[in-house]
């Protein structure tokens, strides 16, 4: 754990000052600014000069849907309140840096609560320290601890209040205190990522499922699936109930203050949108959330393996009965589904030859790999769980998926300690029980999986954050020391990228047509202003440049005026330039 919190604190020295990784985490970061001044409301407040708020209303405000929402001749963030509120003070107090306390704070929390689940589980400390270092090294959490994000805090928060659910301290016991916190916990991860929401419901459906099973005539569910195992979680189902649902219904009330709709501002993206349109997104956010799930967590593909084996070359399912019935069934299932998040047809031909090929391996090759309850739940969780983020989030807009720009998919971050969990406990149970012809192809599998996970975790995503980074430093640098306080641009990610790490106030602008950068030189004139900055987005078609200055003529009191653009160059990854609005 040492050299993850080395390792942490190297990649928050790799962040520069004022820059942010996404978009969301600079308007995130805005209304913080503002909250952290003592001004104490939820949208963004516009600035005193009335030209500025004049040209906004005339189409020239800087952000746009579905970033930012015009609702009651306010602009609010589409996320959540929270983040925001609570991490002004740490910017009061510590100013850019502190934006960064909370997300670093709660990844090191967050391998404390596992480190600790690891020890209530009974593993060995081999088997922890292998846990940790997946977790740590291996997977996509720990890069969110160098962004200003909310997710690595709903991540502890959720995962520490079900891991005190689902492995209590005492054996087979489940206290009342444990309930009750268990419940806040899971519900306050609401607060910060809605898609928390789906987590929630499932372990309330868990609860009230295995206390269902105790029903008379439901009792075969414990003579098929040993739910009798899990029994501890209905003793106190309904204080984690009422501390879940009463913890989650405060934020719909604030919601409901604050926007209007218990949801907020995030209701306006998914509840406009018709059931129908909701179920071809929620499809294609599956696959892509899949996809990318096991792309940039490969050791997710080892609980697979170990899934498929365990039904298919488990010792006593030779002959033909139920059980070996269920068993081929779930593995084509999980061969369906892996086939559905693949996109290209040649991986798909592949995998299906390789499913054949392991198929028939099956019927002659046999081992003690055993599936129990517990990991059986883990397996629909995270099935259940991304089905419910798929149909609850956004689809992925300019070729992304879900989420946008990210390393990994973060709407699924709560699956990374939870899989992980997993696949040390199939692997200490598959050491301890397996022949050496079993284990050792395993182990193989397994520790190439580590390694292309680490690679992928530690050393790529590194490289990711710098390249970020220096794509928008010199462009920020330069407008620090710009004395033009109005800047204009082709698209909101300009302003999202750049506005919140300014410490001066400038005016943004988004006049992406030749109508609009004619009105700004026209209110500019009014100010008795002659100058202004415009940045281009450099991942789509930035036309105004291309035009000539003929094309921008425009009278202001008898008076004809052109506005000339010229090139400063790229800086980073934005090409700048210098508007003149010159007098005829």
């Amino acid at each position: 754990m040492g050299f993850g919190i080395l390792f942490s604190l190297y990649l928050q020295w790799q962040i520069p000052d004022g820059v942010f990784f996404s978009g969301d985490a600079g308007l995130k970061a805005l209304l913080a600014k503002q909250l952290s001044g003592g001004e104490f409301r939820f949208d963004l407040a516009p600035p005193p000069e009335t030209w500025v708020t004049n040209l906004w209303q005339e189409g020239l405000y800087p952000f746009a849907e579905p970033f930012v929402y015009n609702f009651n001749n306010r602009h609010y963030i589409t996320f959540p309140f929270t983040f925001p509120l609570v991490t002004a003070p740490f910017y009061a107090l510590f100013g850019y840096r502190g934006f960064y306390i909370i997300p670093l704070v709660a990844t090191w929390a967050m391998w404390v609560s596992f480190y600790f689940a690891c020890q209530r589980l009974n593993l060995t400390k081999v088997t922890t320290a292998i846990a940790l270092i997946i977790l740590i090294f291996a997977s996509p959490l720990s890069l969110y601890s160098a962004m200003y994000w909310e997710h690595t805090l709903a991540v502890v928060l959720a995962f520490h209040g079900g891991a005190m659910l689902l492995i209590p301290k005492i054996s087979q016991s489940l206290s009342k205190q444990e309930a009750i916190l268990s419940g806040i916990l899971i519900g306050t991860a609401v607060w910060f990522r809605p898609e928390f929401l789906c987590l929630a419901f499932l372990l309330i459906i868990l609860v009230y499922g295995v206390a269902a099973s105790n029903w008379s005539k439901l009792s075969f569910l414990n003579d098929t699936c040993n739910i009798s195992k899990i029994s501890w979680l209905s003793e106190r189902k309904e204080i984690f109930l009422a501390s879940t649902l009463a913890t989650i219904g405060i934020f719909f009330l604030w919601n409901k203050l604050i926007y209007g709709h218990p949801l907020g501002i995030h209701a306006i993206q998914v509840v406009k949108e018709s059931f129908s349109q909701r179920l071809l997104d929620g499809v294609q956010n599956f696959q892509g959330l899949g996809l990318a799930g096991f792309v940039f967590f490969p050791l997710a593909f080892y609980s697979i393996i170990y899934l498929q084996i365990s039904y298919l070359f488990w010792q006593d399912r030779v002959s033909l009965n139920l059980k070996t019935a269920i068993g081929y069934t779930i593995y084509l299932l999980t061969t369906l589904i892996v086939v559905a998040l693949l996109t290209d047809v040649k991986s798909r031909l592949l995998y299906l030859l390789l499913s054949l090929a392991y198929l028939v391996l099956s019927l002659f090759v046999r081992t003690k790999v055993k599936l129990n309850i517990k990991m059986t739940l883990v397996y629909l969780s995270c099935l259940l769980f991304n089905i419910g983020v798929s149909l609850l989030v956004p689809v992925g807009t300019s070729g992304l998926i879900a989420g946008g720009k990210q390393w990994g998919p973060r709407f699924l971050l709560i699956l990374v300690p939870m899989i992980a969990l997993l696949v040390v406990t199939q692997l200490e149970e598959m050491w301890k029980n397996n022949t050496n012809l079993v284990k050792y192809p395993l182990i193989g599998i397994f520790s190439i999986l580590l390694l292309l996970g680490i690679n992928k975790n530690s050393y790529e995503a590194t490289l990711f954050l710098q390249k970020n980074h220096q794509g928008i430093l010199p462009a920020l640098e330069l407008l620090q020391k710009e004395p033009n306080k109005v800047i204009a641009m082709s698209h909101q990610f300009v302003a999202q990228a750049l506005q919140p790490g300014l410490k001066q106030d400038k005016f943004f602008f988004k006049a992406e047509d030749r109508d609009k950068l004619v009105k700004l030189g026209q209110a500019l004139v009014e100010q008795g202003e002659n100058k202004f900055i415009y940045i281009c987005y450099p991942h789509e078609k930035c036309n105004l440049p291309e035009q000539a200055p003929d094309a921008f003529q425009f009278e202001r009191k008898n008076q004809r005026f052109t506005i000339e653009l010229k090139d400063l160059g790229t800086f980073g990854k934005y090409p700048l330039y210098e508007a003149d609005i010159i007098q005829q």
